[in-house]
């Protein structure tokens, strides 16, 4: 069993870029012009409008397979549109995998000990088959160690990958993440639930897929979760959209050139919003090439 870990590294060096795409297929964000060909109105049906956000992601993968190692679809834009929208996804993830994509699943699961096990359950194990199984997903650490530990043991026994959100790019996370308790910052004590899981499933590159989302808008804390974590690989959001900038990005990583991913999502499945004349295949996929290049400039210097 090759480890997603590894997978993802050697994806990550054959491709040349750490780089991934977040797949939140919104239909108030698609051109109008796209959702007229799909016949999509306000009064279209749960459905049609699960397979519309399903063909516009068809659209986005076929610019981007090659340039990438993996997706990250962001599970409540799927869910939006009931079981509609859960057929969308599961076909979304199997569409990722037929193109040789990892998926890392974004859903944010966190419950006690038997209802984050049956979660893990629901994304991780290979067998039996699963439609949403997963080469990853994210997981909200605030009910404590017993939260958590379901979610490793599944994810290690399967060789899958776990990121905890610990500090992330979102504005008002401050006031819970960095509270400070007996002299340290929570999103600290937070990342010690990591270590452990994470420093027992090292892969042959010497990292781990027990990892943390770490946002691309914190670079102080970035480098404090970077020494603390020196192993486990961080998922980086808030390029593009959220504004994350080069000094971010860059204190993610290690030395190597590992040991994080960055994922865009907005900026890349809608350059229309961004300046682009269109969100179309070549637009998208030149906007993918823009955030790869970008990236690569930050971590050359």
């Amino acid at each position: 069993m090759k480890l997603f870990i590894d997978r993802l590294i050697t994806q990550i060096q054959q491709k040349r870029t750490p780089c991934i795409v977040g797949l939140d297929p919104a239909l108030e964000r698609m051109p109008d012009r796209w959702l007229e060909k799909q016949g999509i109105t306000a009064k279209s049906s749960l459905a049609d409008c699960a397979e519309a956000i399903y063909q516009y992601n068809l659209m986005v993968l076929d610019a981007i397979a090659d340039l990438v190692p993996a997706v990250k679809p962001q599970s409540a834009y799927y869910e939006l549109f009931g079981s509609a929208g859960i057929i969308a996804l599961e076909k979304t993830i199997q569409a990722a995998r037929d193109r040789d994509l990892l998926v890392v699943l974004d859903v944010k699961r966190g419950d006690i000990a038997s209802t984050a096990t049956a979660y893990a359950k629901s994304y991780l194990p290979s067998e039996p088959a699963h439609p949403l199984e997963a080469d990853a997903i994210t997981i909200v650490p605030y009910l404590g160690k017993d939260c958590v530990e379901p979610f490793f043991s599944e994810a290690t026994k399967w060789g899958k990958g776990i990121f905890v959100c610990v500090k992330t790019s979102n504005p008002g996370a401050a006031i819970v993440q960095e509270q400070i308790i007996n002299g340290r910052y929570l999103y600290e004590i937070v990342a010690d639930l990591i270590k452990p899981a994470s420093d027992n499933s090292i892969g042959e590159f010497g990292y781990s897929g027990i990892g943390a989302v770490v946002g691309a808008t914190y670079p102080e804390a970035a480098q404090k979760l970077r020494k603390q974590l020196p192993n486990s690989l961080f998922l980086v959001p808030g390029v593009g959209a959220q504004g994350g900038g080069n000094e971010d990005i860059k204190a993610c990583f290690n030395p190597d050139g590992l040991g994080a991913v960055i994922s865009s999502s907005r900026a890349i499945m809608y350059p229309h919003t961004y300046g682009a004349a269109d969100s179309n295949k070549d637009t998208i996929r030149q906007a993918a090439k823009d955030l790869i290049a970008q990236v690569k400039t930050i971590l050359v210097n």
